[in-house]
């Protein structure tokens, strides 16, 4: 699939979840997984440093969590979304795919139209207690195995820039994670969220 350079493709990357870059995924690695439930991550939750962010979890409901995410880089805001996630296990692996959540993509749709490309993040998760770590991958990783050939990918011009995005259906995705979730050249360091306290 070729993406014309004048798509808009939503990149929950730019969130600034990770200090590191990484891709896009054009399909979910959740929806033939196993829907995994924690419900120690419902709450309020700070990641702090030169980029602070704040993820508020809500109840699962149907399999997704609903999550309102805000950023501010440097103390000046930059960004908040409302997302859908969705937690699920590859390998023995948790993992979290994040997408926007109905309403905004239908802001999105109803300005841009077709336009409009919703993408998936895919990040690795752990959670101990009041603390959870999120890794994303690491784009040149990404990169170098859609390069080799283990799955299919396009570039798209974003903001001036060029970015991969991960085209390869589901079932590749989560083969490629299964197979690399335990690899440390795959993913950046990881954000430290901890729970703010009631």
């Amino acid at each position: 699939m070729r993406l014309q350079n004048h798509v808009l493709v939503t990149i929950l990357a730019a969130v600034g979840l990770s200090a590191g870059c990484s891709a896009p995924f054009l399909h979910a690695a959740s929806d033939t997984g196993p829907a995994i439930e924690d419900a120690g991550l419902v709450g309020e939750w700070l990641a702090t440093g030169s980029t602070t962010t704040r993820a508020v979890i809500g109840q699962q409901v149907e399999g997704r969590y609903p999550v309102a995410l805000t950023v501010h880089h440097d103390g000046v805001f930059k960004s908040s979304l409302a997302l859908d996630v969705s937690l699920t296990e590859i390998g023995g692996v948790r993992y979290w795919d994040l997408f926007l959540n109905r309403a905004e993509r239908d802001k999105l749709v109803g300005a841009y139209g077709f336009l409009v490309v919703p993408t998936h993040q895919v990040m690795k998760i752990e959670r101990a207690g009041d603390e959870f770590r999120v890794w994303s991958f690491s784009g040149a990783w990404l990169e170098d195995a859609a390069r080799s050939g283990k799955y299919s990918h396009d570039r798209v011009v974003v903001g001036g820039g060029e970015v991969a995005m991960i085209t390869a259906p589901t079932e590749q995705v989560r083969d490629l994670i299964a197979r690399h979730g335990n690899d440390s050249n795959a993913f950046g360091e990881p954000v430290v969220f901890r729970r703010v306290a009631k």
